[in-house]
């Protein structure tokens, strides 16, 4: 295929708060009008019906059709507008509580380089050229990654050709004007317009570049606020709750008025066809009647199976009850299950944890976790039949598993704050306000009483905002109480010597009272499973690969090995009995069964130690020598090489953006094979290459005296001793430096591990820019080294001298 260059042309769509404003008076001026019509033309026909005058088709079925129809409209008018200024107001308000937050949000400069034009452009935008997720993908501080994916991948469901860049208020505008909250730039760029073998032409390629601004991805992460006094956190972490569980309903707004534009290149008839379809009443009087419509709760849960992960907290809550009745569990139960959902509901909220958090151990987390539960407890595995009783204990335990508001209440100011919840400060806040235990021995509206905050006689009563343990003074604790909190026990992880000290010692106090401890321990091993895998069962890949991110700062641990973790800890997943043998069932969700694959792949093929490995594997079988080069700070010495050298494979790390950015660019002028470049840091991919898997390792030195020049030589002194593993049996390295001056830097390096040089060449290195060849006048030397004990020669040579060490070679 061929391109013919030819011009570019922009179209603009936006979609502004004036507009709405427009619409909501235009229907609430439609809604008064249409009431005095109404009673125009209503009026004769009810004075007729008072004196009981017999109606009279004839004369008039004029008023009775203009009084029906200027009803209809008045409902309309009144329905629509309520629409319209709902939006506005969501939006305003969202706006303002993120400018409370961070005062700055929408006035941040930043600037993100076009690799198309290798210019600076104002705003953020993502170019593909490292993963998103990858390390190396730099974000500003004030940006949500997690926001921002959602909003790209909703936005690419309606076109693949779209790019989202994130601008100041200002460039939209937004407070200015009328109200930008989002613009749609078309860019039809006709000299990329594609021609067949045949010589017919294919249509312009259009980009679609969505603009939005700075507060509608702001990071709203609790450590960001922790400048606060303790005295402000309270109102922060309520401000933060609502700017998280509004921004995903203005996205779906946002969605729901571009997409016309977005699929059908949007002209005055898309906009107005979106202004009526979204006041249509029947569509408003569908989306609330809907759920008492035939079948509604069987689809509900089809429908929170395929999309868990994404669920408003209160549709989630009520999936979880309609599951729950499913299963046997009784109506009473179901009623105070409800109590315990608001009241956790409002303490997470307390903590920034509540609707919309991005944080992983959040209360969407322990709700995903219930109904994962009883989803993977089958009616009867391993000779035990599950009654409704123990999908209720297991549920209430699911609930309160991560229940910990100790780690929302330390000082904002020390450095080890943590938000991570632990299993023994959990069970000892549960002890404490005896949640579990006031849910067996209260009835339901006992329990609502142990909920209720009484303030003043004057004020009526918080529901739901603290518990009353002294109701339970003097009533005996029950079993299911004890049983709760071992299964609580049981999900600590890692699963240590306290966690099975605790479980086990429950378990003997249980076992006294003749109930099965090992249905106990069935279902807690359950539990346990539901817990660890609610994340890759519930899913699509990249939401799956955000929340293990999220997952690895709170715990922190190194996220550059968050993949390879992954992938082994699905496997032992895979290979768990238990495990294998709930989602294989036929009654196990097949939405779930399929996520899992799904998820398990992305992990399996997106782990390092497979990507890297089977690409140098597909090299063996192709060529005769595999390099690598650990730290490419210049392509010209590989793509050079790699011209020059067809039948040998070269292997390119590239950390640098700018230098990605430039191989690109220079590759682009010549069809070389036999060259991979791999973005990424070295220090992150080396640790998994199979051992004797390359023959060449290359690293380039420069004589200079910045950070960089010392991380080279780190990577080199790696090179010589943590990996020399990865060489092949006749395996070498080749050092690239300018003069002496390095070498005698790096002799001694060489000596100290029992390496030698065995070969030293000088060649001018060649300068490749795109689309021709130049050559600058560059001259540099190649240090060729080899272990002494790897190649068979040398290790005859200097046999009488290390002996030994060879023998444990």
């Amino acid at each position: 295929m061929s391109t013919k260059g030819s011009s570019t042309k922009y179209k603009k769509w936006t979609f502004n708060l004036r507009h709405y404003d427009y619409a909501g008076i235009f229907f609430i001026s439609l809604s008064f009008a249409s009431m005095i019509s109404t009673g125009i033309f209503a009026i004769p026909l009810i004075s007729d019906f008072v004196l009981n005058e017999k109606f009279d088709w004839f004369e008039d079925w004029n008023n009775l059709l203009f009084s029906i129809t200027s009803a209809l409209g008045c409902i309309w008018g009144i329905m629509a507008h309520s629409q319209f200024e709902f939006v506005t107001k969501l939006i305003r308000n969202t706006w303002n509580s993120c400018r409370k937050l961070d005062p700055l949000i929408g006035e941040y400069d930043y600037k993100t380089l076009n690799p198309e034009t290798n210019q600076m452009e104002d705003g953020y935008v993502y170019h593909s050229l490292v993963d998103f997720w990858d390390r190396e993908n730099e974000v500003p501080h004030w940006l949500d990654k997690g926001k921002y994916w959602k909003f790209f991948l909703e936005l690419q469901k309606i076109n693949k050709n779209v790019k989202l860049e994130v601008v100041k208020d200002i460039n939209l505008p937004f407070k200015m004007g009328k109200g930008n909250v989002t613009a749609i730039l078309k860019k039809t760029d006709n000299g990329n317009q594609m021609t067949n073998k045949n010589g017919s032409r294919t249509e312009d390629v259009s980009i679609f570049q969505i603009v939005i601004p700075q507060w509608l991805v702001m990071n709203t992460e609790y450590k960001r606020f922790n400048i606060f006094s303790q005295s402000e956190i309270n109102t922060i972490t309520s401000i933060v709750s609502e700017v998280n569980k509004n921004t995903p309903r203005i996205i779906d707004e946002i969605i729901f008025n571009q997409k016309p534009a977005l699929k059908n290149s949007g002209s005055i008839f898309t906009s107005l066809y979106t202004y009526l379809n979204k006041s249509l009443p029947i569509r408003i009087v569908y989306g609330r009647v809907k759920e008492f419509l035939p079948g509604a709760k069987k689809r509900q849960i089809q429908y929170t199976n395929e999309n868990l992960s994404r669920l408003p907290l209160d549709y989630l809550i009520e999936s979880i009850l309609i599951k729950s009745k499913t299963l046997g569990i009784k109506e009473t139960s179901l009623d105070k299950l409800y109590s315990i959902t608001e009241f956790l509901k409002k303490e997470y909220d307390k903590l920034g944890l509540g609707e919309g958090s991005s944080e992983y151990h959040n209360l969407h987390h322990s709700l995903e976790v219930a109904y994962m539960s009883l989803n993977m407890l089958p009616s009867e595995i391993h000779g035990y039949s599950i009654t409704n009783k123990d999908y209720e204990i297991m549920l209430v335990a699911a609930l309160l598993h991560d229940y910990d508001p100790a780690m929302g209440s330390s000082s904002h100011y020390d450095l080890k704050y943590s938000r991570v919840p632990t299993v023994a400060s959990t069970m000892a806040e549960i002890k404490k306000r005896k949640i579990h235990e006031a849910y067996f021995q209260l009835s339901p509206d006992e329990l609502r009483k142990f909920f209720r905050k009484y303030e003043s006689p004057f004020v009526p009563a918080k529901e739901f905002a603290t518990t009353h343990p002294e109701m339970l003074d003097g009533k005996s604790n029950k079993t299911e109480s004890k049983i709760i909190e071992a299964l609580i026990w049981r999900t600590d992880y890692p699963y240590n010597e306290n966690a099975y000290n605790n479980f086990n010692q429950l378990l003997k106090e249980i076992d006294v009272e003749e109930i099965s401890v090992e249905k106990i321990n069935l279902i807690a091993e359950i539990l346990s499973l539901a817990d660890l895998s609610v994340t890759y069962l519930s899913s699509d890949p990249l939401l799956a690969w955000n929340r293990v991110v999220k997952l690895y700062e709170e715990l922190d641990f190194p996220i550059v090995e968050a993949v390879s973790r992954t992938d082994r800890f699905l496997s032992l997943f895979s290979e768990g009995s238990l495990f294998k043998d709930i989602i294989t069932r036929k009654n196990f969700p097949e939405a779930f069964r399929q996520k899992w694959n799904n998820v398990y792949q992305f992990f399996h093929e997106g782990n390092p130690s497979n990507k890297i490995n089977n690409l140098i594997l597909n090299a063996k079988t192709k060529y005769d020598k595999v390099n690598m080069d650990a730290m490419t700070i210049n392509c010209d010495f590989l793509i050079t090489n790699a011209l020059k050298n067809k039948n040998e494979y070269y292997i390119a790390i590239v950390r640098n953006k700018d230098e990605i950015i430039n191989t690109q660019s220079k590759l682009a002028g010549h069809q070389i094979d036999n060259l991979e470049i791999l973005p990424g840091n070295s220090e992150n991919i080396l640790p998994f290459i199979k051992d004797k898997a390359v023959d060449n390792f290359i690293i380039t030195l420069f004589c200079d005296k910045s950070k960089k020049m010392i991380n080279r030589e780190n990577i080199l002194r790696n090179l010589l001793t943590a990996y020399s593993s990865k060489l092949s049996q006749e395996g070498t390295i080749q050092i690239v430096i300018e003069n002496d001056v390095e070498l005698k830097r790096i002799i001694p390096l060489i000596s100290e591990h029992d390496y030698k040089i065995t070969e030293s060449n000088e060649m001018i290195l060649t300068k490749v820019n795109n689309p021709e060849i130049l050559f600058d006048s560059r001259p540099v030397k190649i240090i060729t080294i080899q272990n002494l004990y790897k190649n068979t020669n040398n290790r005859n040579f200097n046999s009488n001298n290390f002996g030994s060490f060879d023998n444990n070679a």
